[in-house]
């Protein structure tokens, strides 16, 4: 499909086209697997670049005693565990939706402690008002974008495995609103921008080409 342009006709088709996409809650193999394929097909970088899976061991072995990981992130780093070039290595790492980038389960944590590290005063509050910009240790990473990152929930898992996602921009502030509401929907609505044509890796340019006008399900992926 072409990606979205100006005209207005062209744009409510992609508008309705988007509000129809349905995704299950629940991280699910066939959308990972969509997920790379999309990568594969357009030729991105990524596709060449994907580290194996942990197994459940190994992901055992890394997880810290203060954090219980639901089973949707298990099966998201069992799936791959990041880029064998690394969550700063640019295009390798790049997933072509916004300027995100991969994370092994090592880097989140990595990530994860930096920013606890940074907590001041050192407590998180249980009053959301009280919030003064700390990291909650129940807050995992997923992806990472120049000092952004979409995060885990993992203190809200749900019954099935998985769990609520939000975002730590650059300057954070509306870290507590649900941006999507599972893993599962996440990775979804990745597949399906990148199947639709609204983000296209561009061999000629070798650069990943976002339209300045995408719909507002696309744009909340950005």
């Amino acid at each position: 499909m072409a990606c979205p342009s100006t005209p207005d006709n062209v744009y409510l088709a992609l508008v309705a086209e988007a509000a129809a996409w349905q995704h299950l809650p629940m991280l699910r193999d066939e959308d990972l697997d969509r997920l790379e394929a999309a990568w594969r097909a357009q030729g991105a970088p990524i596709a060449d670049y994907l580290a194996p899976g942990l197994t459940e061991t190994e992901i055992d072995s890394l997880i810290p005693a203060d954090l219980t990981l639901p089973a949707a992130a298990r099966r998201w780093w069992g799936w791959h565990d990041g880029t064998t070039k690394g969550m700063w290595s640019g295009d390798e790492s790049a997933i072509g939706v916004g300027g995100w980038n991969l994370m092994s389960l090592a880097e989140a944590l990595k990530w994860r402690a930096t920013l606890m590290a940074e907590n001041d005063p050192p407590e998180f509050p249980d009053d959301p008002g009280d919030w003064e910009g700390q990291w909650a240790p129940w807050w995992l990473p997923i992806v990472y974008y120049d000092g952004a990152t979409i995060f885990l929930d993992a203190n809200a898992a749900t019954p099935d495995g998985d769990a609520p996602l939000h975002v730590w921009a650059k300057v954070p502030e509306d870290v507590f609103s649900v941006r999507f509401d599972s893993l599962g929907e996440l990775v979804g609505r990745w597949a399906s921008a990148l199947e639709e044509g609204y983000f296209r890796w561009s061999p000629e340019t070798a650069k990943w080409i976002t339209p300045d006008l995408v719909p507002t399900d696309v744009g909340r992926l950005i």
